[in-house]
């Protein structure tokens, strides 16, 4: 059940990077867009880049945790297939 609950964070982790970086483009049109085409097409990039900023940070430290949390899974499983070897 643990590892069905870490794999859903993770696919919802990366959803929500995805959701937070076109939400600052979003964000960025919405402000800047009744100044002009141009002023339009400048807010959406700002806006993605501080989205993608934003995504990063958050989201890629949970993806952090959720890495490291995999790779202790696997040295445990690992160090648990040494042990039934040595004793067999």
């Amino acid at each position: 059940m643990t590892r069905a609950l870490s794999d859903m964070l993770a696919t919802l982790n990366a959803a929500f990077a995805v959701l937070v970086t076109l939400g600052g483009g979003v964000a960025g049109w919405r402000h800047m867009h009744e100044q002009g085409t141009w002023h339009g097409i400048v807010g959406i990039i700002l806006g993605l880049l501080l989205g993608f900023v934003i995504a990063a940070a958050v989201c890629g430290t949970l993806a952090t945790l959720i890495l490291i949390e995999n790779h202790l899974r696997h040295m445990a499983a690992e160090a648990a297939e040494t042990r039934r070897i040595r004793k067999a």
